[in-house]
């Protein structure tokens, strides 16, 4: 079953979701914790900063986890905001 939606109702899913908490991505709690601690507590937070940043700020092997479990989630970064 295929089911269509119009880009207006996509862009408003896809801003409910950059509200989540961070906690809906299955982190490890470390990765939760680090990230957490450094100000990102929403999904939006992360998929709008550029991966050098994630990089600079969590370090490859979190930066990763936070890619792949947003890939996991449906996500993807922002184009207009990667680096």
């Amino acid at each position: 079953m295929t089911v269509a939606i119009s880009a207006h109702t996509y862009a408003r899913l896809l801003g409910l979701a950059d509200q989540a908490p961070l906690e809906c991505l299955g982190l490890s709690p470390r990765t939760l914790a680090s990230a957490k601690t450094l100000g990102y507590n929403q999904i939006g937070q992360v998929r709008s900063t550029s991966r050098q940043t994630l990089l600079m700020d969590l370090g490859e092997e979190r930066a990763e986890e936070l890619a792949r479990a947003l890939h996991d989630f449906g996500m993807r970064p922002r184009e207009d905001h990667a680096s």
